[in-house]
């Protein structure tokens, strides 16, 4: 035990001298005369970085070598100089953290001596050179204006910042001087880098391609799960230099993998008979409006070549039950609808409609209203609330009984050529208007009527009532003599219209002429009570309105 005890404790000081530290040492050669960073660490954020030299224990800001500047805490030589040839140590440890790792950096300045990378090509293929590797990648952050130049065996041979070769063979190879000019603070400045392309002739390396999709269209439900897979060839196991090829997706223009929570990829390669194939699939876990009728583009992409297929995702048509269904209860809706508002839809079409007219049939009166006239509701309403609304505020013109015929002219010729010039006969009905008249009260026109007249099927040989007896005439329900030529011209001659209006109590149907009861049976009656409105657009003016013939435009432009 004496023994072992100071190798233990020679063997912890090493393991915690190994935690609490790490070095590393790189040897560079770099070209005198170009700008050249030392980077310490890739990361710049929660780091902190110390840099010394062994001629100065630490650099600090204001006390730098000339030449020397630290941007970004990496260490840039502007340019390197011979003099700057030695070791930089740079010491790093993230915030909170007491653990740090140390860098070594041997440099060796030299003329000419640019740093190489070695690009190997198979014969045939095709495939480019950047700039934009290594060192160069800082310098191009500093000057976005940079200049390049390549150059192969002392000639500028490009200045585009890529250098591709297409179908490369054996005169392609060489060494390539990417020469890059930037400014910084007002002063110019040259950095290099030289890519070494070796040219194989191995076996020609083919074109990777997306064996599926190509151009398919998904049907897809929106709020479903949904798998889109790509299968992509990306070469043989016989192809010299060998690339690893992983096809991607784009969604839009932008890639898949900026989503993570719309989509899921899995990626997986396979090889059949000597061929490899590589496979991404792209799981949308919940499909959303915005993902229709976009390109899902499948990429395959390496130095060989470039393909891709799309997919194109559209709304699932619903079924065919449940387009009729639809189909079925919209126009049970229309109907509906049409059924409820007919009247209005006539009326706003008669107002707003340029290509009705007012009727030019010679006819003098809109409407010939007959009424009961032992009957006080029947003439307040024919001889006041009538004429009040259809003729001062709708324009209508009304040839009223007892109102508008001059004396002495109520004889059956006289009354049949008044009807005769309206297009409307109103028949204002009211419970006492089909009572039994007395035989002084009829008797005298029903001897002057013609039996045409009183002839109502049409058939002028038999008259209806049969006045062979006045007796049986005066067993019959009667009311105006104008009922009758009215009702004679609407039912046999087919050229007058007739509006029954029913005033104040129901009528017994029992006691009106079948040829009345006809026509409410047909055409319905409208029904006016005292406590109705007087204005113009009521229920029950719209009905008569829609009845009546039209009027003139100017004069309803104010009714709703």
């Amino acid at each position: 035990m004496i023994h072992t005890f100071p190798f233990q404790w020679l063997l912890i000081l090493t393991l915690s001298a190994q935690i609490k530290g790490y070095q590393m040492t790189n040897q560079l050669e770099i070209s005198a005369g170009h700008v050249f960073p030392l980077e310490c660490t890739h990361e710049e954020q929660n780091v902190e970085v110390r840099w010394s030299s062994e001629k100065e224990l630490n650099f600090d800001m204001d006390s730098l070598p000339a030449g020397i500047k630290i941007i970004k805490k990496s260490l840039w030589f502007f340019p390197a100089e011979p003099s700057h040839s030695g070791n930089y140590s740079c010491t790093f440890w993230y915030n909170n953290s007491s653990n740090h790792t140390k860098r070594v950096f041997s440099i060796a300045v030299a003329n000419w001596t640019i740093p190489t990378v070695t690009r190997h090509v198979v014969r045939g293929t095709s495939t480019f050179l950047s700039c934009d590797l290594g060192h160069i990648s800082k310098i191009l952050q500093i000057d976005p204006g940079f200049r390049v130049t390549w150059i192969k065996d002392g000639s500028n041979h490009s200045k585009d910042f890529l250098l591709r070769f297409l179908n490369v063979d054996e005169k392609d190879s060489g060494e390539y001087t990417c020469l890059v000019n930037f400014t910084h603070e007002g002063n110019l400045y040259t950095a290099a880098q030289i890519f070494q392309l070796s040219v194989s002739p191995g076996v020609i390396a083919q074109i990777p391609r997306v064996l599926s999709p190509q151009q398919d269209i998904h049907t897809v439900q929106i709020g479903s799960r949904h798998e889109l897979k790509c299968k992509a060839f990306v070469g043989t196991d016989e192809d010299d230099f060998a690339e690893p090829t992983t096809p991607y997706w784009i969604v839009g223009n932008k890639y898949a993998s900026t989503y993570p929570k719309h989509f899921v990829i899995k990626n997986g390669c396979t090889t059949k008979d000597s061929t490899i194939y590589c496979s991404t699939n792209l799981t949308i876990l919940e499909v959303q409006k915005e993902f229709l009728h976009i390109p899902f583009m499948c990429v395959v992409l390496n130095s060989k070549g470039f393909h891709n297929g799309t997919v194109t995702l559209i709304p699932a048509s619903p079924s065919y039950w449940v387009v009729a269904l639809v189909a079925y209860v919209v126009l049970a809706l229309g109907l509906l609808m049409v059924h409820l508002f007919k009247v209005d839809l006539v009326l706003a079409y008669r107002k707003l409609s340029p290509c009705l007219k007012r009727q030019c049939d010679g006819k003098l009166y809109d409407a010939y209203v007959s009424y009961f006239h032992g009957n006080y509701q029947s003439i307040s309403f024919a001889l006041r609330t009538l004429p009040e609304v259809m003729e001062d505020h709708l324009g209508y013109k009304l040839f009223i009984s007892s109102r508008d015929e001059l004396p002495g002219t109520a004889v059956p010729d006289v009354i049949a050529e008044t009807v005769g010039k309206c297009r409307r006969l109103i028949i204002i009905l009211s419970s006492q208007a089909c009572t039994k008249p007395t035989y002084s009260a009829t008797e005298g026109l029903m001897q002057e009527m013609s039996a045409e007249h009183l002839s109502l099927n049409n058939n002028g040989t038999e008259v209806y009532p049969h006045l062979s007896d006045p007796a049986e005439t005066n067993e019959l329900n009667w009311g105006p003599y104008e009922w009758w030529v009215g009702l004679y011209d609407a039912l046999v001659k087919g050229g007058l219209q007739v509006i029954l209006v029913q005033v104040g109590e129901e009528v017994d149907e029992a006691q009106l002429p079948e040829s009345l009861r006809y026509l409410k049976r047909t055409q319905g009656i409208l029904r006016w009570k005292q406590d109705y409105t007087t204005k113009p657009n009521g229920k029950f003016w719209k009905q008569l309105r829609y009845r009546m013939p039209l009027v003139q435009k100017g004069k309803v432009s104010a009714v709703v």
